[in-house]
């Protein structure tokens, strides 16, 4: 099976403007995807940083020619009303066709609360994700859409740029719920669940059970793992300084809590030792050692696998995966 691997521009570890320069590179070295992360405040305090993702997609689709680039994930729930995340990605789709799809999720506490808005219980939240979705999609392929839900309403809203082509739309999720979500009206299932029992016990069978309900094919959608990497030659012990910034986001209760400070996020993160994110995360030293803790999760059947890039030089890692990491997974 063909695997992608991607990588992820991540704007709370690296400026938008190294980040511009890491998409064109990871364009003229044949990495088909880049994924944005989509935040307001970051997973960490200490060397932050905070760009906003949607003009920083302009920029990075109009610098590059080929490299398809998205958001891993936008939370189309509060903080962006669901109509103008159509529109946003519909001039996005309409300018660039062919290039561009949207990762959509539930959004945390430090994008939402952190923005001005109450921070609702995960049934809310859900049932948000699943009415924007359907708006969103509405608004991509109808005209005139009026549209009554729980949360959202639009009356009379024509979006007069669409999309050219169809633009592919992701779910993200760590539980049944959203896996199922996913299966039933999404292109595919986004998660960072590193657990190889609850994405093989849990998520999947649900993923599956998803597709069914909506007469799809399970094997067409496609099924994408976000991990964090890091890769340097000759140090590990510098691959690790760099990826102990991602310590706060393996916490998985923040995802769902109302803990949105990254000070705080930062000073709870300190319990996860090296060891720890040697042995969950991609820290490596040499191509082979990727593909070997690769394999797994390509065993379980995801079909790409996006690599947060944490390393001490990033354009290391690029070269390491257009040269060495993509290709063993193309055959």
């Amino acid at each position: 099976m063909v695997v992608k691997i991607s990588i992820q521009a991540a704007h709370e570890q690296v400026n938008p403007s190294d980040l511009l320069h890491d998409v064109i590179y990871m364009d003229h070295n044949g990495i088909e995807r880049c994924w944005s992360s989509d935040h307001y405040m970051p997973w960490w305090n200490t060397g932050a940083s905070g760009g906003a993702a949607w003009p920083w997609l302009g920029a990075a689709l109009a610098r590059t020619n080929k490299i398809t680039i998205g958001t891993g994930v936008t939370a189309p729930i509060l903080r962006y009303h669901p109509a103008i995340v159509a529109q946003v990605f519909a001039t996005l789709g309409f300018m660039f066709p062919n290039r561009v799809f949207l990762g959509v999720g539930r959004g945390e506490s430090l994008n939402e609360v952190t923005s001005g808005n109450q921070w609702p219980s995960n049934s809310e939240k859900f049932e948000r994700l699943k009415e924007a979705v359907h708006l969103i999609k509405k608004l991509w392929s109808e005209d005139w859409v009026n549209f009554k839900g729980k949360y959202y309403w639009v009356k009379d809203s024509n979006l007069y740029t669409k999309p050219k082509t169809p633009i592919p739309l992701y779910i993200a999720g760590l539980g049944k719920q959203s896996a199922m979500l996913a299966g039933e009206y999404g292109d595919g299932f986004v998660t960072n669940e590193l657990n190889v029992d609850a994405i093989s016990n849990n998520l999947f069978p649900a993923l599956k059970e998803g597709a069914k309900r909506a007469g799809k094919d399970y094997d067409s959608l496609e099924k994408i793992l976000f991990i964090p990497a890091s890769y340097d030659p000759n140090d590990k012990q510098k691959a690790i300084e760099s990826i102990r910034f991602w310590r706060g986001a393996m916490i998985k209760a923040f995802f769902d809590v109302d803990v949105h400070d990254p000070k705080k996020i930062e000073e709870n993160g300190q319990v996860i030792g090296d060891d720890t994110l040697e042995n969950m995360l991609l820290v490596i030293s040499n191509g082979e050692d990727a593909i070997k803790k690769l394999q797994k999760y390509v065993k379980l059947g995801f079909t790409e696998i996006v690599l947060t890039n944490s390393s001490p030089n990033r354009d290391k890692l690029v070269k390491l995966v257009a040269d060495e990491i993509a290709l063993s997974f193309k055959n």
